[in-house]
């Protein structure tokens, strides 16, 4: 009886140890399950901490332009432009994915690292076929930001072929 009591003592005592280990490491990090596998986009440090808001860690995206208007353009035509964005942060920065609304815009990203204080473009194709009238395309870019998300936006008029 009194080995029991004995080897239950130890296993209390160790796993409390080990307890407040993990409490320490939590404050540090938090890990959030979601019952899933996890997308690149969501693998991000969160700014948001016990200190509060700190969002001078993470890279900064910034756009010259978050609104193009390409203006009048008759139906069937292809749509080109750009967005140019700087890495306005001292780390660097990873466009992890790009992608519209519906397939009719086509963005294209820089693959891999973008040094703090480098830039690139985001590149667009909208096809207008089927689209007439005022048409405003949301464009999404996944980065390792906060927010995570950015939204730029193509617009313009599209006249009908007849």
């Amino acid at each position: 009886m009194n080995k029991i009591l004995l080897v239950i003592s130890f296993l209390l005592a160790t796993s409390c140890q080990e307890m407040d280990n993990k409490q320490k490491d939590m404050k540090e990090v938090e890990e959030i399950r979601l019952g899933r596998s996890l997308k690149p986009s969501e693998i991000i440090r969160n700014p948001l901490s016990e200190a509060g808001f700190d969002t001078s860690r993470v890279a900064k995206l910034t756009f010259e332009e978050i609104s193009i208007n390409f203006g009048s353009v008759k139906e069937g035509e292809m749509v080109e432009k750009s967005f140019i964005f700087t890495n306005t942060s001292n780390y660097p920065l990873y466009i992890v994915e790009s992608f519209s609304t519906c397939g009719c815009t086509v963005p294209e990203w820089p693959k891999g690292m973008i040094e703090p204080g480098g830039g690139g473009l985001i590149k667009v194709k909208f096809n207008t076929e089927g689209k007439i009238n005022w048409q405003k395309k949301a464009i999404t870019i996944i980065a390792n930001t906060f927010p995570s998300e950015t939204i730029v936006y193509l617009e313009g008029n599209v006249n009908s072929k007849n």
